[in-house]
């Protein structure tokens, strides 16, 4: 489903961001050891720091760009080389502990619960906010979803 079929809402933002990433972590560790090799094989990660290195460097950016357009701040245009970002990302975060990212990543999750609160709906219609919602909040949550 494309963001073009779904309208986001706050409360679609927020059940995403309280259930599925809220419980991300501990979803994970509960998994058999064979279970965390097998889902990381698969989403193509060597670590599940790698894996939240990848999320957390998507969640900055987003709130970065968000936040600027918040703030009325001009934004210069980027082409995203996916593949060069992720790296970037994890060479970013390839000195922390996994639970020293675990708790940034449960800290950035904490900020966009507050952002998303604080959201207008007006906020939410404007294009360049839901696009990264959608692509950072929504469309991760289902490509990286633990099954």
């Amino acid at each position: 489903m494309s963001q073009k079929e779904i309208q986001l809402t706050q409360r679609m933002l927020l059940d995403v961001l309280q259930d599925q990433w809220g419980q991300y972590v501990s979803t994970y560790q509960k998994l058999t050891p064979a279970g965390k090799e097998a889902f990381l094989k698969q989403q193509g990660y060597e670590s599940f720091r790698d894996l939240l290195a990848h999320i957390c460097a998507w969640w900055e950016e987003a709130l970065k760009i968000i936040l600027s357009i918040l703030d009325n701040a001009e934004i210069p245009e980027r082409e995203y080389d996916i593949d060069a970002f992720n790296k970037e990302a994890i060479l970013n975060y390839k000195d922390w502990k996994e639970t020293d990212l675990i708790a940034h990543f449960e800290n950035l999750r904490e900020v966009l619960l507050d952002l998303v609160a604080d959201l207008t709906d007006e906020n939410l219609n404007c294009h360049p906010i839901s696009g990264w919602f959608y692509a950072c909040v929504l469309e991760h949550a289902e490509d990286h979803k633990i099954a």
